[in-house]
């Protein structure tokens, strides 16, 4: 038997966005990639820290914007930005 709606034609969405459509993940991802980025520059962890470390924690705001823009996963973002982490640590301890 249909349903009261389906026998009027009203639809069942609103006219609003529905908002668990929205990627939140990937969204706090930008959010907090571009925080990152702002207090590494603003903090300077090459005063603090060997330039090895201040250099390979730089990617961890990589990673943030790679998931962000990205449709990988956040594992795959992950690795991406360890593997960048130590690259740059051992390029900037050699």
């Amino acid at each position: 038997m249909p349903s009261r709606r389906e026998l009027l034609g009203m639809s069942t969405s609103s006219d609003g966005p529905n908002w668990s459509e929205f990627q939140w993940s990937r969204i706090f991802g930008f959010i907090g990639g571009v925080s990152v980025t702002v207090l590494y520059f603003w903090v300077n962890l090459f005063q603090y820290m060997s330039d090895c470390a201040a250099a390979a924690i730089g990617s961890v705001p990589v990673g943030f914007l790679l998931y962000s823009f990205s449709s990988q996963s956040w594992q795959t973002c992950m690795k991406i930005a360890v593997g960048t982490a130590i690259g740059t640590g051992l390029g900037a301890y050699f």
